[in-house]
């Protein structure tokens, strides 16, 4: 007997969603795809047309296939870490699981506005830049691969993230997709005159802005101080990282590199992400190492190193008593200088199990030696070298806006981002992290400079274009001449207004109701 005989074939509409997933997935960096970044989004919105996508648990449904299919292939990464830890395809299967709940929640928004009769086209853009913004919050909150970052490589068109940030870039690229869906799929309702005025507005509105504020910033660029950096990408294998066998070859390299710099007399020199593989503050070779060398090459040295607090009332005698953090120091020619950036936003599992006890933590450390439970940071410290003043993000920290805003609302004139990639092997992952760099560098006008441990290594200027990018898993010395423009931008002063005003807008066009004119 044929048990599916009878069994109704998947209608084609629910391919839709999953298709538009991974056909946006390809557009990020790095392919960097900007016309398929505009085209994807297509088959999701004829999907939300139809009238299965009117009830909002199916429109949700579509929308969770479309979040499957994005994130299971911009995460893909996640699962090839499975040569450092057992955890990493579970951890990969839990992270698209959840990551696709955006995409539900995106779909179900639309559904509730269309039922208030607001079209689509209209709907979509307010709905998917809300839910990239409130994924940003909690233990949870990832923002990898919103809209924005498929056109991070396009410096002309992301000028008006100094105007609202990143989410104001991805509200600019979803509208102008919907609108272009709608002038391509036309409803009878749908004004063709007034959509095309506004796909045209659209389509000039971030070129011709970026246009005439790179123009500004260049005849601007020949008053602005500098100052001379260096970045350091030791290469130092993930699998030797932790090896107590190979410290010495990893402050080697990082001497050895250090000095190689110096020829070129920077003011700054930046180390990776844990470059220091001891605790530098306990370690008597490393406390004495790092200050002299900094004497040695009269100039700073900023870098990445495990640290730990000894708990109130505890002896010190165990691990136990001990917090543990991933921080940063400055160490100055002789001493470690006053201060310590502790990383904030911690990878959720890898660094900080979320919603467990710490207690209860030491299970998931028996699984893995890649998991670990870091504290998170309580200050926002800043640095003077040379009259400048710098911040620091530490390795994903890059791709939250608000962290580097808040570094810069602080007094930073330049941000530096310290990370070690080699778990990602040669993978899209690193040339995703890095891109996340040219949105950080327009919203607050900085200069960025990104020392990894593996690459890519580089710097991008303030008009958030990348001019050097190292290859990845090779010795390199960046040296930069860093412009400072001490630029007030409108982000940095009122923050993410742009997503708060898309949500808005979506409430209160769901309360009003119909919105005419665009189909």
């Amino acid at each position: 007997m044929n048990l599916t005989a009878d069994r109704p074939p998947v209608a084609a509409r629910w391919w839709w969603p999953p298709v538009s997933g991974l056909l946006l997935a390809l557009a990020f960096p790095p392919l960097d795809l900007l016309p398929l970044a505009l085209v994807a989004p297509w088959p999701l919105l004829a999907f939300l047309e139809t009238e299965d996508a009117r009830r909002p648990r199916r429109a949700f449904t579509g929308g969770f296939l479309f979040g499957l299919a994005f994130f299971g292939a911009i995460l893909y990464w996640i699962a090839g870490l499975s040569g450092f830890s057992a955890m990493a395809v579970p951890a990969y299967i839990a992270a698209v699981l959840v990551m696709a709940l955006n995409g539900g929640l995106t779909t179900l928004a639309v559904a509730v506005a269309r039922q208030r009769e607001v079209s689509v086209v209209v709907a979509f853009p307010l709905a998917w830049t809300a839910v990239e913004w409130l994924r940003s919050f909690g233990d949870l909150g990832f923002t990898w691969a919103i809209a924005a970052d498929a056109v991070a490589g396009y410096p002309l068109l992301i000028q008006p993230a100094e105007l609202g940030g990143a989410y104001l870039v991805s509200l600019w690229l979803m509208g102008l997709s919907a609108t272009l869906y709608r002038l391509v799929r036309l409803l009878p309702s749908t004004r063709p005159v007034r959509v095309a005025v506004v796909a045209t507005v659209l389509a000039v509105a971030a070129p011709a802005y970026g246009a005439l504020r790179l123009g500004q910033l260049e005849r601007d660029a020949d008053d602005w101080p500098t100052l001379r950096a260096a970045a350091i990408q030791p290469n130092v294998p993930q699998d030797r990282k932790w090896d107590p066998g190979f410290i010495e070859e990893t402050l080697e390299r990082l001497v050895r590199l250090t000095r190689r710099a110096d020829e070129q007399d920077p003011q700054l020199v930046v180390w990776p992400e844990s470059a220091v593989p001891v605790y530098l503050r306990y370690d008597p070779r490393a406390r004495a190492l790092v200050p002299g060398l900094a004497s040695e090459i009269e100039a700073p040295i900023f870098t990445g190193t495990n640290d730990a607090d000894t708990l109130s009332g505890r002896s010190g005698s165990s691990a136990a008593d001990y917090r543990v953090y991933n921080a940063a120091y400055l160490v100055r020619p002789g001493a470690i200088a006053d201060g310590r950036y502790a990383k904030r936003r911690l990878v959720p599992v890898a660094e900080r199990v979320p919603f467990i006890p710490g207690a209860a933590t030491a299970f998931f450390e028996r699984l893995s030696s890649w998991t670990g439970q870091f504290a998170p940071g309580r200050t926002w410290p800043t640095w003077t070298v040379s009259g400048y003043s710098f911040a620091a993000t530490i390795c994903y920290e890059s791709v939250f806006p608000n962290v580097s805003r808040r570094l810069v609302r602080n007094g930073a004139e330049m941000l530096v981002n310290i990370t070690n990639d080699a778990w990602f092997g040669p993978t899209a992952a690193p040339h995703q992290h890095a891109s996340h760099l040219a949105l950080r560098a327009v919203e607050s006008r900085v200069p960025v400079l990104r020392a990894a441990n593996t690459g890519i290594s580089g710097w991008v200027d303030p008009m958030g274009r990348v001019r050097v990018a190292t290859s990845l898993y090779t010795f390199a010395v960046v040296v930069a001449d860093l412009p400072i423009p001490r630029v007030d931008t409108p982000y940095t002063r009122w923050g993410n207004w742009a997503p708060l005003t898309a949500l808005i807008l979506w409430a209160g066009l769901c309360v009003r109701g119909r919105q005419k004119g665009l189909g």
